[in-house]
């Protein structure tokens, strides 16, 4: 990934970052707009964010170390780190009425207050990942379109833009935590990615380990929100129909990025 500091981006990196922008924010809307069938369009958001995850960002960090001389074993390690650090805040987010055994209490059974709390702080904690890891990704997505922003590119970060707004969204909802000031900032991180790159871009190196890093929080994030979505059998648990729905939209969204690439 060769960048080149001090070139001014051209028009057609700014409007990539404008339809990027949008497109989460049209994600996100959709889960605000639907949040009856929130349990549906996380499934899919998680699903989709799995799917980009391994068949976009792992190639392209596994590509750009392989361009850079960067070990893949490093590429390795930080996806392992992101991966870890999300897991340890998440451990015990499983919300599954399983768990108890099937014991009767409905609402107040024993442990479901303390299983529900520990699905808030799964969502929380998948949230704030999910944030984290668009700041970063964006930010190095802007670098990317400050050099070349062809139109197969951006309508493949267009897709995978408007999947993590959707996720971001509704694990944020199930938290309880306001969603605005983490969408100013995703939809602000690719602008700031396109001016760094025109002024002191990263070192090619850094690249490929902060795409494992995020590939690595997005891939546990995804899991955090499948297992929310689909966790609660009989109890707005999604059935095998709605399951079906998520895997083609996220099995459409691999194809295309798979063939964009």
């Amino acid at each position: 990934m060769t960048q080149y500091a001090g070139q001014p981006p051209g028009g057609g990196a700014w409007a990539a970052v404008v339809l990027i922008s949008v497109s989460t924010l049209a994600g996100a809307w959709l889960a605000r707009r639907a949040s009856g069938r929130l349990t549906v369009w996380l499934a899919v958001a998680s699903a989709v964010m799995l799917i980009v995850a391994l068949t976009d960002m792992l190639p392209d960090a596994w590509r750009d170390a392989a361009e850079t001389g960067v070990p893949l074993w490093v590429v390795g390690i930080a996806v392992a780190f992101g991966f870890l650090v999300v897991t340890y805040f998440t451990r015990r987010g499983c919300a599954c009425p399983s768990e108890s055994g099937g014991r009767p209490g409905g609402a107040h059974a024993p442990g479901r207050h303390r299983r529900l709390k520990d699905a808030v702080n799964a969502a929380l904690f998948g949230g704030m990942g999910t944030a984290a890891a668009l700041t970063v990704h964006r930010a190095i997505e802007g670098a990317t379109l400050a050099l070349t922003a062809s139109a197969v590119m951006v309508v493949a970060l267009m897709v995978h833009s408007a999947s993590e707004g959707l996720a971001l969204a509704a694990l944020l909802d199930l938290a309880g935590q306001r969603l605005a000031p983490w969408l100013v900032v995703s939809c602000a991180s690719p602008v700031a990615g396109v001016l760094v790159a025109t002024v002191r871009p990263l070192p090619a190196q850094a690249v490929p380990v902060l795409l494992g890093t995020v590939t690595g929080v997005l891939l546990r994030t995804a899991m955090v929100g499948l297992r929310l979505a689909t966790g609660g059998k009989g109890e707005g648990g999604l059935s095998r129909r709605q399951l079906a729905f998520a895997a083609l939209v996220a099995i459409t969204v691999g194809v295309f990025l798979a063939m964009s690439h």
